[in-house]
């Protein structure tokens, strides 16, 4: 992948600074559609520099928090198609139209994908004070004693990262909602909060030093910075898979030699050492060109649409 990165860079070269547009003095908006601080925010504020240099303009961050992404997704939907207003949001893209059947805008047909900056693995955690120590003890204990889990809201990877464990092991949990996963983590800390699934590096420094226990990985290999917490296989539940990506989209119409030039820039950002060590700092990988997002983004939809629906996990 990192060839293929390198060679879209060698294509595009200097050029990317040359051509871009009529509005090449104005600065690229980034709508990131979650509150400052969090992991989609750290990783928009990560590439911003690079991405500044690559298209030789200003790049500025737009924060539009709230509905769980919808409303900052909805303000780029709305934006004028010249590749002047991108959107770097998660796999809560997929999610909420699963979730909800009144969403302002048709997240396939309403945006272009451009590029995926990484995916990251997702993993199930419990307060060390529960008293397990496998997935098995936990699925027994869930079985015996009423448990709880705590996650950003109705629809968001945590809730349904929870949903699909409690599915898969047939062991029912109180939902918890939280305004963000900070305040549920301090309540997995302080013993109010039994589980939650949550991204590895929002995670991993509390198992580390003890603070939470990591039970399993929702993937096929194990996280480089957990890698004594097994896999959904090695733990006897092959069925929990789940990663959660960060990509840029733009709103549907944007020209296509836009979306290429975009593309290219950011696929020279991720490329570069220092960007890249941080981002794999932040546990991303398998970055992907236009057309691996797009492969992504379609896979994601035929599965989650219905698995939601069957769920009966609804917003609305």
């Amino acid at each position: 992948m990192r060839r293929n990165i390198l060679k879209i860079c060698l294509l595009g070269g200097a050029a990317l600074c040359l051509g871009w547009s009529a509005h090449a003095a104005d600065a690229l908006k980034i709508i990131v559609p979650f509150a400052a601080g969090g992991p989609a925010d750290q990783i928009a504020r990560i590439i911003t520099p690079a991405l500044s240099s690559a298209l030789g303009k200003p790049v500025v961050v737009d924060n539009r928090g709230g509905a769980g992404g919808t409303v900052g997704v909805s303000a780029a939907v709305k934006s004028l198609p010249d590749g002047q207003t991108i959107v770097l949001t998660t796999s809560s893209l997929v999610l909420s139209a699963g979730t909800s059947a009144n969403l302002p805008y048709n997240p396939r047909k309403d945006l272009e994908p451009v590029f995926l900056l990484g995916e990251v693995q997702t993993m199930l955690a419990v307060r060390p004070s529960l008293g397990v120590n496998s997935l098995a003890e936990l699925v027994a204990k869930a079985k015996s004693t009423k448990l709880n889990y705590g996650s950003t809201g109705v629809g968001g990877t945590m809730h349904v990262g929870a949903e699909l464990f409690s599915k898969v092991a047939d062991a029912p949990m109180v939902h918890i909602p939280y305004r963000g996963a900070a305040p549920a983590l301090v309540d997995l800390m302080s013993g109010t909060l039994d589980v939650v699934n949550a991204d590895v590096p929002v995670l991993k420094a509390y198992i580390k030093d003890g603070r939470v226990k990591g039970l399993v990985i929702f993937d096929t290999k194990r996280s480089p910075h957990l890698p004594d917490v097994p896999t959904a296989a090695e733990a006897g539940m092959p069925l929990l898979q789940m990663t959660n990506w960060y990509g840029v989209l733009v709103p549907a119409g944007v020209p296509a030699d836009v979306r290429q030039k975009l593309a290219q820039a950011l696929a020279q950002v991720v490329a570069q050492p220092e960007v890249a060590a941080k981002l794999a700092e932040a546990g991303f990988s398998n970055p992907r060109d236009s057309a691996g997002f797009k492969a992504r983004l379609d896979a994601d939809f035929e599965r989650w649409i219905p698995w939601l629906k069957e769920a009966k996990i609804q917003t609305d």
